[in-house]
Parts: structure tokens; C-alpha cells; sequence
């Protein structure tokens, strides 16, 4: 089963610390109020959204081990892991991070703690398998940060978390232990808002809703409430960092697996389970970008042998992103760059510059009506090896997940409905609302240690015909090999479309999905193509002679995967003219399983569509189970196809 490995994103407001729940593309991110602007709102500040850090000073972080559970809770058996040989695999997960040549983020494990409570804001970097059993969500587990709301001089002998101790010295230079008793002092001086002070980590071992946690890699199995405790641990870590989560989950057409800060966790494929320990490109580069090595002469951010200088093996690509319907920037769209040799899925970023407001007589944080005074820009920065790219733009819009899963930004854009587009590539000089062939990509070339910018994309303006509601189900088990599934797309409602005046066919869409996390959604082939809808609820669809087809057809995973049509103008005007002549009666997108089998997967299920059966069964979706001789009207689901079209270009 596809766990949600960390919370919704929440903040709580104290008067000097924000505490969060973490959410890379990106970071988690906090407030900084410090000369905060007064909004149009009465009685409240702009707080500017901003992401948070370790202080260079904290370095190395230091975590202990709560040892008050020993052996680890299993709430599926009988209690096996000891909290050393789980202190060694949370280790392993904090040295995958450690051990990126080009940063220089240094986490270790210290020692213990016997905190008979649940851990909280004291200083201590608590690593728990204490969980409060009202979380509500069947979460894996979760890392909470405590960041500073505001630039701050720390003073010789300041209590921070007011228990009655002494957090802050100026007889060190560095983050440590200094009293003996458990928790962090820190270097008397000046830190900037969003500086980390306190984060714990912890697992769920609740009785109702917890985790067996395991440690060997041959434990990993298809058990749904049993995880690997490296996988995890290597993930939340990630947002202890300040890591946000990312939209990745699926390499390139040969690689199902995706970046270890995608937020779900699939317990039922062990290959996948275990991916999750070993970092992706994208993991790679943000914690790189926010702990750059070769930054100072001294210090953590200096050379060491085994490091390399961050601007030797990235370079950055830049630009806006806006909306092409609302004529504004987009706070979070999700802009990734994808390798234009290989078609691998890259580093990514959520665009944007944003501001919350800040009630200032009861601290509660909210969002500003005014769309200009929230989203200050559009701007991203993605940073990338040396090489060439196609860079691509998609919405946080639930599928895969929702805003509330990754910052604060991606949540104002959708506060907005901003993320509400059709994802497309940026194609330089024909970046426009109304575009002809919005999967057209052209070349970014970066090179290491210099910013290709202008990479300005403006989203399309369509229309789109999907006739089904949310999705309730998703593909049938038993299908066999070459099933297609089709839906019918009316003449009737082709030329609805626009009032009436001519329209661009651009694209199909197909919600997909795969049993198994650890394979790509592969299928067989996708096709645009005509037929007609016979009497007897039967469907005659021409396979053998489509408008369009990609033989091959790599889709998303629990997305909507788009199939670009090539030469939308001449497409659109073949169409027209089919309809006008009375030879076209209907447009079908097909989708058609691979001609072999076993599927690929330790399910072995087949990639699925997704179905809906309310508000409306329309009767245009169609099955055949005999490799498209036959289709069938399904008369209780809806497939979930889209077809996306534009205005003419002007």
C-alpha cells in the first residue's frame, strides 16, 4: 500500500519560534517577520515565506536516540529490534545525506536520551519511536522543526525554551553539549530567521495505526503495516534538513522508482521500500543548493579532502513561471528539469515568492486576500548538473498529491486556484497562453557554475472534455494482456467547444496508476483515433489507422499522463473536416496494455486507468479484452481521458 510518509503542512506561531511540521524541490518553509511590512489587512504584518536551515555553527547536529522503548513497540508482533540495532540503520540514513560530496550537512547520532514523554521543543534533537496516538493519518512517521520567525541576537546565558537552563554561551563557537545535560547550547551571536534550533524524528509504533519497523534489507516484504526503518529514516532526515517533498516518483521508462523525498511510501514492493535509502538527483541537489560546499575558507562549508566545490558540478537554470488564464505568477508550480538524452526525471523546484499575514495581537498566520500582496514573483531556480534539459511545468493539483503535503507557497497558489493548469514543456519563443504544441520542448544547455536564465514559461489556455467525476476506482485486476481501454469523445461536443469557432486538438490525457511503485507505468501503445458507437452498446474503433499513436506509451503514476498529438494545426483541421463530411462521428483516445505477460512488478498487476462512477456514468468509456477486435461499453464507470484543446494560435 502507497503510506503517506509525513504530515500536512502546519505552523504554529510562538513569539520568537515557529514550530512545523516538515514537508526537495524545494524547501520547507517557515516565516520571517523581522521589519515586517504592514498589510491591507488590518492588524496584520506580511510574513515572508521563507526556507529554513541549520546554522552553519550547529554543525555537525547532533540527535540522540530516545531509549525508553527497548525493545522497539511492533505492533504486529512481538517486540524484536533493540534501539542499538535501530541506532545503526538511523545512522545509515543520516549518512546518505552525509555523504554528498558537494555538501557539506553533517548529521550524527550522539547518544541516547530517556525521555519518558513525547518529544518536543527542548533543545534535544530527539529521535523517537514514542508516537501520541491522535495523529489521525496513518503516517510512517514525521520530522518537526523549530525555526526562528525572526533575525535574532542570541545572548551569553539566554534560557530559549524557558526551562530554567541556559541555552546560550559565548565560550563556544560552535553547537554542543557544554553543560552535560542533555541538551544543545549554542554560540552567543546574531542567526537569521528560518536557522533551525530543535528537530525531532518520529516513528509510528502506535497499537491502531503503527509500524513494524526493520533493519536488514531481506526484511523487506509485502507486509502492508511493515517498513524498512533505513528508507525512513533517510526520507524524514531529508526534511530535517529542510528538504520539502517533490513530485518524482517514477525515473524514466526503465526505472519505476522515483526521488526518496516523494511523500508516498509503497510498503507492499520491497524494491521499492528500498530504493528509498539511496538518494536521487533531486535529493542530491537541494541538499547541495542549501549547504554548498566550497562557500567558505573555513569552517563546515570548506573544502575537505572527498569534497567537491558545488559550483564545479552544478550550474542553475532560472526563470518565471505565470499563468497564462489568470495573467499571474505562480506561487508553486512544480518546474522540473528532465535529462534530454536519457528522458530521466531531474532536479525540480515550486516557483514563486510569497508572503503570509500575521495577526499581529494573536500571532495566528493566514493568507493574504490580496493576490499581489501574496505572491511577490513567479521566480525559480533549479540547480542541475552540466548538461542539456527540457524543462517542464505541471500543478500541485492532487494527483499525485495536494499543496498541503509540501510548503506554504505551493499552499498560496492553490489559495489562489493556481493550480489548475495543464502541465506542458517550455519551448522558448512560442511561450505563450495559446500555443500550438505545448509538449514541444527546446534545449536548455547549463553549464556548471553559471545560471541559464530566461527560462520564462507562461501555462496554456485550453479547453478540456472529460467526461467523468473524482476517481473511485482504478483498472480491473484481471486484465489480460493487449486489454485497451477507449474512451468516445462525441462530434457533438468537439465542435461545442470555443462557441462554436475552430479549436487545436493538442492533447490526450490518461489517469494512470501501478500497483507497484518499483516499475514504470508502461503500456503497449496510446492512440487518437475515430469509430462509432454501435446500437447494441458495442464500440467500432478504428486501431489499425489512428490520427495519432505512441507505441510505447510511458504514463504517470497516479497522475495524468499527457500524450501530445504531433502536428496539432493539421490534425485539428483533418477533424474538422471529418466532421463536416459526416465521416468523423467520434474522436476515442485509446489505452492499451503491453502484449506480454507476466507484467512487470512483484503484484504482478497490470498498469490501470482510473475510473469514476458518479456524479454520471456518460456511457463513453469501452473495454476490450481481445486487443481491440472487440469494444464493450462499460455502463457503470467512466474511464478518467481527457481531451485538451486550444484556441488557434493568433
Amino acid at each position: 500500500m502507497k503510506r503517506l510518509l509525513t504530515s500536512i503542512f502546519t505552523i504554529t506561531c510562538m513569539l520568537l519560534m515557529s514550530v512545523g511540521v516538515t514537508r526537495a524541490g524545494g524547501a520547507f518553509e517557515s516565516i520571517d517577520i523581522t521589519n515586517a511590512a504592514p498589510s491591507s489587512v488590518p492588524g496584520h504584518v506580511l510574513a515572508r515565506v521563507i526556507g529554513i536551515r541549520w546554522d552553519k555553527r550547529s554543525i555537525p547536529v547532533q540527535y540522540r536516540v530516545n531509549n525508553t522503548l527497548d525493545p522497539i513497540p511492533n505492533p504486529i508482533g512481538a517486540p524484536f529490534l533493540s534501539v542499538a540495532d535501530a541506532t545503526t540503520a538511523l545512522q545509515a540514513g543520516l549518512n546518505t545525506w552525509n555523504d554528498i560530496p558537494t555538501s557539506f550537512i553533517n548529521l550524527q547520532i550522539t547518544g541516547t536520551t530517556s525521555n519518558p514523554g513525547f518529544a518536543g521543543f527542548d533543545l534535544v534533537n530527539e529521535v523517537t519511536f514514542r508516537t501520541e496516538t491522535d495523529l489521525g493519518i496513518d503516517l510512517i512517521a514525521l520530522s518537526l522543526s523549530t525555526s526562528l520567525l525572526r533575525d535574532a541576537t542570541l545572548r551569553d546565558g539566554q534560557d530559549l525554551d524557558r526551562d530554567g537552563d541556559s541555552d546560550v554561551s559565548s565560550a563556544i563557537t560552535t553547537a554542543a553539549d557544554v553543560d552535560n545535560d542533555g541538551d544543545i547550547e549554542f554560540p552567543a551571536g546574531s542567526y537569521k530567521a528560518g536557522t533551525i534550533f530543535d528537530n525531532d524524528v518520529r516513528f509510528n509504533t502506535n497499537t491502531a495505526n503503527g509500524f513494524r519497523f526493520t533493519v536488514d534489507a531481506t526484511q523487506a516484504d509485502t507486509e502492508d503495516q511493515s517498513v524498512d526503518l533505513q528508507a525512513v529514516a533517510t526520507h524524514e532526515f531529508g526534511h530535517s534538513i529542510g528538504l520539502a517533498h517533490v513530485l518524482n516518483n517514477q525515473h524514466s521508462a526503465t526505472d519505476g522508482t522515483g526521488a526518496t523525498m516523494f511523500p508516498l511510501f509503497d510498503t507492499d514492493d520491497p524494491a521499492a521500500e528500498l530504493s528509498v535509502r539511496s538518494l536521487d538527483i533531486d535529493d542530491i541537489a537541494y541538499a547541495s543548493y542549501f549547504y554548498p560546499e566550497g562557500t567558505a575558507t573555513s569552517g563546515p562549508a570548506a573544502l575537505q579532502p572527498g569534497d567537491v566545490e558545488f559550483t564545479s558540478a552544478f550550474g542553475l537554470i532560472s526563470g518565471e513561471l505565470r499563468h497564462g488564464v489568470l495573467n499571474q505568477p505562480i506561487a508553486g508550480g512544480y518546474v522540473q528539469s528532465i535529462d534530454r538524452d536519457t528522458g530521466e526525471e531531474g532536479v525540480a523546484a515550486y516557483s514563486g515568492t510569497t508572503n503570509l499575514l500575521l495577526n499581529r495581537a494573536t500571532g495566528a498566520v493566514s493568507f493574504s486576500p490580496n493576490v499581489s500582496e501574496a505572491i511577490v514573483n513567479g521566480n525559480y531556480s533549479i540547480p542541475v548538473p552540466q548538461g542539456n534539459y527540457k524543462v517542464r511545468v505541471e500543478p500541485v493539483d492532487g494527483s499525485p498529491f495536494g499543496p498541503g503535503s509540501i510548503n506554504s507557497t505551493v499552499l498560496i497558489g492553490n489559495f489562489f486556484d493556481q493550480q489548475n493548469f495543464i502541465e506542458e514543456f517550455w519551448n522558448n519563443n512560442k511561450e505563450a497562453a495559446v500555443e500550438r504544441e505545448p509538449g514541444d520542448a527546446k534545449n536548455v544547455h547549463v553549464n556548471n557554475g553559471l545560471i541559464t536564465g530566461g527560462i520564462n514559461i507562461v501555462t496554456n489556455r485550453v479547453f478540456n472534455i472529460s467526461n467523468f467525476g473524482q476517481r473511485t476506482s482504478a483498472g480491473f485486476a484481471n486484465s489480460p494482456a493487449s486489454c485497451a481501454y477507449a474512451v468516445a469523445f462525441p462530434a457533438s461536443q468537439i465542435t461545442a467547444l470555443n462557441d462554436g469557432k475552430p479549436t487545436i486538438i493538442q492533447a490526450g490525457l490518461f489517469d494512470t496508476v501501478n500497483a507497484d511503485r518499483s516499475v514504470p507505468v508502461m503500456f503497449g501503445k496510446a492512440l487518437l483515433t475515430t469509430g462509432v458507437i454501435n446500437p447494441d452498446g458495442t464500440a467500432e474503433i478504428d486501431m489499425l489507422h489512428p490520427l495519432a499513436s505512441s507505441i510505447g506509451f510511458l504514463a504517470q503514476d497516479e497522475d495524468f499522463a499527457p500524450f501530445y498529438f504531433p502536428d496539432p494545426k493539421e490534425l485539428s483541421e483533418t477533424v474538422r473536416a471529418g466532421i463536416a463530411a459526416g465521416t468523423i462521428q467520434n474522436l476515442f483516445l485509446v489505452l492499451q496494455l503491453p502484449d506480454t505477460t507476466p507484467f512487470p512488478g512483484i503484484s504482478g498487476l497490470p498498469p490501470a486507468v482510473g475510473m469514476s462512477n458518479t456524479p454520471t456514468v456518460f456511457g463513453l468509456s469501452f473495454l476490450s479484452n481481445d486487443g481491440g477486435l472487440t469494444f464493450t461499453r462499460r455502463n457503470d464507470r467512466n474511464f478518467r481521458f481527457s481531451l485538451i484543446f486550444s484556441e488557434p494560435e493568433k
